[in-house]
């Protein structure tokens, strides 16, 4: 008899498509519950419903009610959590059951990042939350050590009832190519949601900065603009125009990198920055910012040039020195070709297989 799965995520629950898969074959009847538009094969069972990004009492009020319907009349062995919202929500709605609950922490969100009265009030607010189900929860799930660390100091987490798993896997059979790497002019690709804390203005800096010392290079920008303030608008991006090709979302993200030499990230943060991921996958030499979430798989000189976050000078000596030093290329692209294999999702899916076994057997 097939265990009964219940993957609850937001907008990119698509994502577990390929984990689902996996799922499938180890014995595992696949439900998702999520926000995404996308098309789900027919061996998922997946049933959309309402959930808000954003801090919103009505909304996740809501939310809370429909979980609870939607559990009281639908069984599961387990039940696993992918996205911020749901990783305190779902278990406060089912508080009093007992079906097991599992968790992943794929990030921790701008509030963590921002020292506004407003975020601090919220991080007050999350941290009240996880700690009144931390026991209800029988395993939360850590891309990197630092969100760990985070979850142990406040207490949201007993000292036995979390794993770490680093990123949630990249199919590596679906990638056939690596990138050729011979352009003129020599081509960076950003893949990211233009938000701040993706860097993007440091990077429009660092293009600048790389075209005033003589360096012709061709930069693209790949992703949405979601953001409208003071910090990064649509005015900021076309001051750039000239010197960064502004892309916004494609479908395409797979050619591009393809078509591209390197790729770069100068994010502020990560839970695990899987876009690194796809671009070793291909073949992609790095520049990344050294902090949480790029570190757990980009190394210094290994696989990317690594430098201080918020630093558009260092940014741009890094991308100069990576597309004039091509013995330096070649070598940081095959060793990210080689380190990615350990992050291929028939890895990772072992993992999140076991701890999906404790869990129900642990139920038992």
């Amino acid at each position: 008899m097939n265990k009964r799965i219940c993957l609850v995520g937001g907008e990119d629950v698509h994502k577990r498509i390929s984990l689902s898969s996996y799922l499938k074959d180890a014995g595992f009847q696949v439900t998702i519950l999520g926000t995404s538009s996308h098309k789900f094969p027919d061996y998922i069972n997946y049933v959309p419903y309402n959930l808000v990004r954003n801090f919103s009492p009505v909304s996740d009020a809501k939310t809370l009610k429909w979980y609870k319907d939607y559990f009281s009349k639908n069984e599961f062995d387990v039940i696993h959590t992918f996205d911020t919202k749901p990783a305190f929500l779902l278990p406060i709605a089912l508080k009093n059951t007992k079906t097991p609950i599992t968790r992943t922490i794929t990030g921790l969100g701008t509030i963590f990042m921002s020292n506004s009265l407003y975020s601090y009030t919220l991080r007050k607010v999350y941290y009240t939350l996880h700690r009144s189900i931390k026991h209800r929860v029988f395993s939360t799930i850590f891309q990197n050590f630092d969100d760990k660390d985070l979850y142990k100091s406040h207490h949201l987490i007993t000292n036995k009832n979390y794993k770490l798993i680093f990123s949630s896997g990249i199919e590596l059979k679906n990638i056939t190519k690596t990138a050729k790497r011979n352009n003129t002019p020599f081509t960076f690709i950003c893949v990211a949601r233009l938000v701040y804390e993706k860097g993007i203005i440091n990077l429009l800096e660092a293009a600048r900065i790389c075209k005033d010392k003589g360096h012709d290079f061709k930069i693209l920008l790949v992703g949405p603009l979601e953001e409208n303030s003071k910090r990064l608008n649509q005015e900021i991006l076309n001051q750039y125009q000239d010197i960064v090709d502004i892309l916004g979302s494609r479908n395409d993200v797979y050619d591009l990198l393809l078509s591209s030499d390197a790729f770069i990230l100068p994010t502020f943060r990560e839970g695990f920055a899987r876009v690194l991921l796809e671009a070793a996958a291909v073949g992609l030499p790095m520049v990344a910012t050294n902090v949480t979430g790029v570190r757990e798989f980009a190394r210094h000189e290994k696989e990317a040039l690594l430098v201080e976050v918020k630093n558009s000078e260092a940014l741009a000596n890094a991308m100069i020195r990576l597309a004039t030093d091509k013995n330096l290329a070649n070598e940081l692209a095959q060793n990210a070709l080689k380190h990615v294999e350990k992050f291929s999702l028939e890895n990772i899916s072992k993992q999140y297989i076991n701890i999906f076994n404790q869990a129900i057997n642990h139920k038992t």
